[in-house]
């Protein structure tokens, strides 16, 4: 067969415009810009579209060690008409295999799609833990820096302009007192697309452990700010999507914030880590402090790993050698950075406290993990050793506690907690002389007929001294004490106050005896001198132990304790937390003297729930309910107090079914991941549960004022809000008050 030229050129052209053709339907963009993105771990490297298929090239940077995966849900979307496009094939890989990270911490997968249309100019790469939105496929990635736009900034210096001027020294005379700090802020790169609105503060006063966790709301700008509630100088916490930076106020000053998503990205990526936030900008009074504090980072070592294998290898000494050590490489590295930086005087005392504290709490903190890993393993040689006397005496030099600059330090909190919970004081708690009870002038039953109150023959039967009761057997005797107790607890309670309970003075006076002896402890154990440390140790505990001693007794033990404290301010908050305890009444009001309070006394704690945000979708959630008495229980389901909680009530949840008066619900939010949130909802039998987005649950901590959960909450019928703390493991108890008091 004869092919002529005319033909074989028209074969040719053919083939030629075939393959043109092919190549102006695929089209290729490497690095290709997007809006925004939900992930520090997978970007896109490539994209290729052709009429057949859409090739995606991720590229990965991970942990060496650590792995990802790519679910069959993984998809593209039009950004234009919302249209999904799925995946169709991992190369070399299956749905959901683990793909390990090398030891270069990189990483590329090409991933198979749908075929996007020609017209598609913008996707959304979704998979089931992040999302990449709006990416370009006719543009690549620019370098270009983004800055924080003029009328931001200039909003900002207006802002702290206005601020108080921050304190020359740790010395000031004003470095306790009472006023709101403020900080106001922008976030280079937000996009309300990342699913939250709102930061958190997670603060409060330490001087007498009330809570102030504290939102910052996130505007659709990227704009913040939020006045948070202070009473001394302090570093704290800002957590924003669940990483978070430390930052130094002071009580009347306002600090303003330039922050940048890039390193919110870094940090979700070197998630094996607490990351150290290095590119905030800082404006205002506070500025150079703050960027003073963030320029040294102290050794410490590895919680996670390092700390946890210590405590069950090595005996106490040998621990406090290897912290002792530790304290003298800090020492040694903050000397070097001193002579390399000029910095304030303010800001070195603050270092040199900061770096005691850290080995000290370190120190308190073995103990305490110790002490729970032996109930674990009882047989375990090294946890079997004591810790000797000279372990805490050793500590004597690292305890700055009474020094203003320690106070200002984020350690602070935990240290005092672990001194005041320290073995060798808690020892005076378990070994105080408790107040000999009164003699008897008479019985109950005598104080029954004193009173007036008739008794039912089987009480005063019941009642009879033990050699003169009527043979009743041990079933009888219990049933008839229930009763009785039921029927008859507020007599009772005051018949013990007045004849059998210890005189407030004889109470009063074992207290002060005990402050006694843990101040002397403090001085010759840990070398802490009777001053700020001491005081606060006592004004901490006084919200507990005002509701403990009953008001007589406080009255009596707290005149003692402030007429020997040395700070003013310290005076006048165990003032504060007295008369919020014992606040005033009129004259046809009475308060009895009790540890707990009778029906007729119980605390009025209603809370007007500001106009907000966070009311309003509390609002949403307990409005249908109106009606009925509600018990809110604030959880989580990597909380082990909170499941240990629910499960321990199941039974009563069981015996309170469909209660005409009252209704527990649970609220939650999405730490609770799945299928464990829904597998433990099933278990304990959970009706009215919420799981609510972080921003919202956030809001609800600072509507409601708790750090930490377990938190309980209880509304009367007309959805107010009567007690923002509620004690459930006394729910039996308690019971019956509320009911008779908001049925």
């Amino acid at each position: 067969m004869k092919i002529s030229i005319y033909s074989l050129t028209f074969f040719v052209f053919l083939f030629v415009s075939n393959f043109c053709n092919a190549q102006e339907n695929v089209r290729v963009i490497d690095n290709p810009d997007y809006e925004v993105t939900t992930s520090g771990i997978t970007y896109i490297q490539r994209i290729e579209t052709s009429p057949e298929e859409t090739r995606v090239t991720m590229h990965s940077k991970f942990i060496p060690g650590w792995w990802i995966n790519f679910t069959k849900d993984t998809y593209l979307r039009d950004a234009a008409t919302d249209k999904k496009y799925m995946i169709k094939e991992v190369i070399d890989a299956e749905f959901d295999e683990k793909l390990w990270t090398p030891d270069s911490g990189e990483q590329f997968t090409e991933l198979i799609f749908e075929p996007l249309p020609a017209s598609t100019q913008t996707i959304d790469y979704v998979n089931a833990e992040s999302t990449v939105f709006g990416v370009s496929l006719t543009q690549s990635i620019s370098e270009t820096k983004k800055e924080a736009p003029l009328d931001v900034m200039n909003w900002i210096e207006e802002e702290v302009s206005e601020s108080d001027p921050a304190l020359e020294s740790f010395d000031s005379d004003n470095f306790f007192h009472r006023k709101m700090g403020r900080i106001v802020g922008y976030i280079k790169g937000y996009d309300p697309r990342l699913s939250f609105d709102t930061g958190m503060i997670y603060i409060g006063n330490e001087l007498t452990r009330e809570e102030y966790p504290t939102v910052v709301e996130i505007a659709p700008d990227g704009r913040f700010e939020t006045e948070i509630p202070l009473v001394q100088p302090l570093e704290t916490y800002l957590v924003i999507n669940d990483e978070g930076f430390t930052f130094y106020l002071e009580p009347g000053t306002t600090l303003g914030l330039i922050l940048d998503w890039k390193e919110f990205l870094l940090a979700d990526r070197y998630r094996d880590r607490r990351y150290e936030f290095e590119s905030i900008e800082y404006h205002g009074p506070l500025a150079k402090m703050n960027r003073e504090l963030n320029a040294f980072s102290p050794l410490r070592p590895d919680y996670r790993e390092e700390f946890q294998k210590w405590v069950g290898t090595l005996a106490p000494l040998d621990f406090q050698s290897k912290i002792l050590n530790l304290y003298t490489q800090n020492e040694a590295k903050l000397n070097t950075f001193l002579s390399e930086n000029s910095i304030s005087k303010k800001a070195e005392d603050f270092h040199r406290a900061h770096i005691k504290l850290i080995a000290s709490t370190d120190m308190f903190n073995y103990v305490d993990r110790r002490d729970y890993l032996k109930k674990k393993d009882t047989t375990h040689a090294i946890l079997k050793l004591e810790v000797p006397d000279s372990y805490y005496e050793s500590m004597q030099t690292l305890l700055p506690v009474n020094e203003p600059a320690a106070l200002a330090t984020n350690q602070y909190s935990t240290l005092i907690n672990r001194l005041e919970y320290a073995d060798p004081l808690m020892e005076v708690e378990r070994n105080v002389k408790r107040p000999e009870s009164r003699k008897q002038e008479i019985t109950l039953e005598e104080y029954f007929e004193e009173e007036g109150i008739v008794l039912e023959d089987k009480y005063k039967n019941f009642l009879k001294p033990n050699d003169k009761k009527s043979k009743l057997d041990s079933l009888e005797r219990i049933k008839l004490a229930k009763e009785f107790n039921e029927k008859y607890k507020t007599e009772s309670q005051a018949y013990f106050k007045k004849y059998v309970e210890a005189p407030p003075k004889d109470k009063a006076q074992v207290v002060l005896d005990k402050w006694k002896q843990k101040d002397s402890l403090l001085i010759h154990f840990f070398g802490v001198e009777k001053g700020l440390a001491s005081d606060i140790i006592k004004v901490r505990s006084l919200k507990f132990f005002f509701d403990f001693w009953g008001k007589e007794t406080s009255e009596l033990v707290w005149a003692s304790l402030k007429e020997n404290m040395g700070n003013p301010f310290l005076k006048a908050e165990g003032q504060r937390i007295y008369e919020q305890t014992y606040p005033q009444v009129s004259d046809n009001e009475m308060i009895i003297d009790g540890d707990i309070p009778i029906a007729e006394t119980f605390k009025e704690n209603t809370l007007i729930l500001p106009e907000g945000k966070g009311t309003t979708a509390f609002r949403n959630i307990t409005d249908p309910f109106k009606g009925k008495i509600l018990f809110i229980d604030f959880w989580a389901t990597w909380c082990g107090p909170c499941i240990g909680t629910i499960e321990r009530m199941k039974e009563t949840r069981r015996k309170y079914k469909d209660n005409p008066d009252f209704e527990f619900i649970f609220i939650t939010d999405e730490s609770s991941k799945s299928p464990k949130y829904e597998d433990f909802i099933k278990e304990q039998e959970l009706e009215h549960v919420y799981r609510v987005d972080q921003s919202t649950y956030q809001r609800f901590r600072d509507l409601f004022s708790f750090n930490g959960i377990p938190q309980y909450i209880v509304l009367d019928k007309a959805g107010n809000v009567v007690d923002a703390d509620f004690a459930m493991h006394s729910f039996d108890f308690e019971l019956p008050k509320i009911l008779k008091k908001y049925k």
